[in-house]
């Protein structure tokens, strides 16, 4: 079980208005039969004012995708569409390199290689067979992509099975991995748009953190803060330990003091 958020915001903080991107993912890894809280961090460079955060079942398919991904992008027009397209680009061919080396590797051949092949093997039925086995060959990551285009424009989008993308830039949030319905619904619920400040912002992100834990995300927070230019962040240590308090203490939706003694004097029946 796994959260990445992101969230795009300016709003009033800092004077004057500055766009900025909150994000924040748990650090469990799993891998096949086991997994670690507090084991890495999901997210890698995409390209210049670019990066990607992961959530897979595997996150060990995650990384060559991203990397392979930043390769094509590398000395390209940084635009929201040569992002994408670099990103769903890296995606299918690692689909096709994986589905190839499991399925047809053992005959020395890649998916190219497969499907132009004239071999009397591969009659109609040995081919068909072949294919059925490729198309059942799933990656299952999904990445939540984000950055500032050469007008320092910011943008969210992600890439997912079988290599299709959705851009989020509104409603300027988005979420990915097991717990991201979780997330996104307290997102809509607290109102979260990119008119939202900065610190408005880092509240709202980390209490959706916090509501996708409950569903099951890992504890353990990591946050990233991107603004166009910058390549790094810092964020004092005691500031979301302070959040995470305020969230147990009075933040979390809870059953307001008196409400279930009204209900228990009102009448309820079933027939």
């Amino acid at each position: 079980m796994t959260v990445c958020i992101a969230a795009i915001c300016g709003g009033k903080l800092p004077v004057p208005p500055e766009d900025y991107i909150v994000t924040v993912s748990d650090t469990m890894f799993t891998h096949l039969t086991s997994s670690s809280d507090k084991a890495t961090r999901k997210m890698e460079p995409l390209g210049d004012n670019w990066a990607a955060m992961m959530a897979a079942d595997d996150v060990t398919q995650c990384v060559p995708i991203i990397e392979r991904a930043a390769t094509y992008f590398h000395k390209r027009a940084n635009t929201l569409q040569v992002a994408r397209s670099c990103l769903k680009r890296a995606y299918q061919q690692h689909l096709a390199e994986m589905a190839a080396d499991k399925v047809v590797g053992r005959f020395g051949l890649d998916m190219e290689g497969f499907l132009k092949s004239k071999s009397p093997r591969f009659n109609d039925k040995t081919s068909d067979g072949l294919m059925s086995q490729i198309e059942q060959v799933r990656v299952d990551c999904q990445f939540l992509a984000f950055g500032f285009d050469s007008n320092k424009t910011p943008h969210l989008f992600t890439v997912e099975e079988p290599g299709t993308d959705s851009v989020y830039d509104k409603p300027g949030f988005c979420a990915v991995g097991s717990a991201r319905y979780a997330a996104e619904g307290l997102l809509f619920y607290l109102g979260q748009t990119p008119k939202c400040s900065l610190h408005h912002t880092f509240v709202n992100v980390l209490f959706a953190k916090y509501m996708a834990e409950k569903a099951g995300a890992g504890t353990n927070t990591y946050i990233f803060v991107m603004k166009a230019g910058s390549t790094e962040c810092a964020i004092d240590l005691f500031l979301e330990p302070t959040i995470r308090k305020a969230w147990e203490d009075e933040g979390h939706p809870h059953i307001p003091n008196g409400l279930l003694d009204k209900i228990a004097e009102a009448h309820i029946s079933a027939k």
